[in-house]
């Protein structure tokens, strides 16, 4: 199944529902969002992650507290009101678009305790996957500390999301460990039946027989942590095989890792449980094709082979169906703004893997501030013939101190220069209708005619007028190509944009997004 419709109502940024807006209806596609800051787009990523999350919880107080306005924890937006409860709704439907299934979360105490025992929300967090900027920040506060261990960032980032069918088929690997850490179930003091102590190694050789029996079960406890550690080191040794193919392959790195596993220990007495977490440590037995000449990679290795490195172990995690629900209903991997910190061909490598992959697997929600990576990600999914894509990108109306998203679906700016009209972004409409504008004119001028005499790239007002030019030549409306050339002083240059809140420029505004809408549709090209 796939998201189909995403509601958000007074959650972070998103105020009262606005039913018409197209982000509400995906259809089952793929998702690429480009957001400026501030304008909403990681209140889609923390809204669908509240919403899967509300499932593992194990008090219904640690999902009530975010939808508390103006809590500690509140993400409730700051303009709603009592009659207006926040909450996050996902419709899902199949692949052929029937049978809605919604997912549902607010501050209903009723709800929350009804999506904790959902398997089936549950089963669709352990599947889906949420990757923002804190996955690389995490690895470089790693690089940085004194000692190389990830077992922390496996802890807080894999394990609640795993099953490893050796350790438990219904229990993630995070509760198990959890379990673990408390100890032997305890049983009675043989010397005080009120008292309460853990069963230990003591018991082994106690005068008495009932002492004696209570210690099998230090020894089933023993066993059971011996058991987790060895299937833990099992699932690090296939997670780093399969990482290191794709640094190879992918990320064309030349040098190997290792996540060595030291295990969790304990010693237990009758009052007493000392417990220490294993230690899994990234070393590199290879580089350049040389054996252990790299003693601290933390230290050694620059940004981007470390960057490299989480990313290979993050996705090798995410391929692996074998100790995740592969029957889940939804699969989604959601990103935000993840690939700031990456080199160019780091990012180029992601994007490949992503829209190559990874969206067989999943339904993608890619969102990024950074308007190149946006038009580069559009490009390679373009390249790709992939038509089961949407398009948004989000700006910010203040709305008179009420600050709300505005979202415009696609790729043609004429039709974000009217929405952006409509919403009174006058200036964000002027500076889009300029973009439509030198769009049209380099599909209408051939490579040549966008050249000046000394074979440098025309400017705007070089490229309308050899389009004015050539357009009257072939036809077209001669009022309307002046009026176009008029435009480009009082309208699409930025520095004409300082009365951008009288009357006239309203009027001129509207008047010169239909000249170029209409010169759009007379030459059939899409702007």
């Amino acid at each position: 199944m796939k998201i189909h419709e995403l509601h958000i109502n007074n959650f972070k940024f998103f105020s009262v529902e606005d039913n018409d807006s197209p982000l509400l209806r995906i259809n089952g596609k793929n998702l690429l969002i480009y957001g400026e800051n501030g304008s909403g787009k990681s209140t889609i990523y923390w809204a669908i992650y509240t919403l899967l999350e509300s499932a593992f919880k194990k008090n219904e107080y640690d999902v009530v507290k975010y939808f508390k306005k103006n809590g500690e924890f509140g993400l409730v937006n700051i303009h709603a009101t009592k009659t207006q409860p926040p909450y996050i709704k996902i419709v899902l439907k199949d692949d052929d678009g029937n049978n809605p299934k919604e997912y549902l979360v607010n501050p209903n105490l009723h709800q929350i305790v009804a999506n904790m025992s959902d398997s089936t929300i549950r089963e669709s967090g352990m599947a889906s996957d949420f990757l923002n900027y804190r996955v690389i920040f995490r690895l470089h506060h790693i690089k940085h500390s004194k000692e190389n261990n990830l077992f922390g960032w496996f802890e807080d980032e894999i394990f609640p999301y795993i099953l490893i069918d050796s350790i438990s088929r219904t229990e993630s690997v995070e509760d198990n460990y959890k379990t673990l850490k408390t100890g032997p179930k305890r049983v009675k003091d043989f010397n005080d039946i009120d008292k309460m102590i853990y069963p230990n190694p003591s018991m082994r050789e106690h005068a008495q027989e009932a002492v004696r029996k209570d210690y099998v079960f230090y020894q089933a406890f023993v066993k059971t942590v011996d058991k987790w550690n060895k299937a833990l080191n099992k699932y690090l040794l296939i997670i780093t095989v399969r990482a290191n193919e794709i640094l190879k392959n992918d990320f064309k790195q030349n040098f190997e890792i290792k996540l060595n596993y030291t295990p969790a220990k304990h010693n237990v007495s009758e009052n007493d449980l000392e417990w220490e977490d294993p230690i899994i440590e990234l070393t590199v037995p290879i580089y350049e094709g040389r054996r252990n000449v790299i003693k601290r990679p933390h230290s050694f290795l620059n940004e981007a082979k470390w960057s490299a490195i989480g990313l290979a172990i993050r996705f090798a995690i995410i391929e692996d169906w074998t100790n995740r629900p592969n029957t889940a209903e939804l699969k989604a991997l959601v990103i935000d703004d993840m690939l700031l910190s990456l080199d160019m061909s780091n990012r180029d490598v992601v994007l490949d893997l992503l829209f190559r992959k990874y969206s067989n697997d999943y339904q993608l929600i890619f969102m990024t501030h950074d308007r190149f990576l946006y038009e580069l990600a559009q490009y390679k999914i373009s390249a790709l013939g992939h038509t089961n894509w949407m398009y948004l990108e989000m700006f910010e109306d203040e709305n008179n101190g009420n600050p709300k998203p505005i979202i415009l679906e696609g790729s043609n700016q004429v039709k974000k220069a009217w929405a952006l009209f409509h919403a009174k972004e006058f200036d964000l409409a002027a500076n889009t209708l300029r973009k439509a504008a030198e769009k049209l004119c380099k599909k209408y001028l051939t490579k040549q005619e966008r050249l000046n005499t000394d074979y440098g790239m025309k400017n705007l007002h070089g490229m309308i007028e050899a389009f004015k030019n050539k357009g009257i030549i072939n036809g077209l409306d001669a009022v309307k190509l002046t009026k176009l050339m008029e435009y480009k002083d009082r309208i699409l240059n930025p520095s004409s944009h300082y009365d951008i809140e009288t009357p006239l420029f309203k009027t001129e505004l509207e008047k010169a997004i239909k000249t170029v809408e209409e010169l759009a549709n007379d030459t059939g090209i899409d702007v």
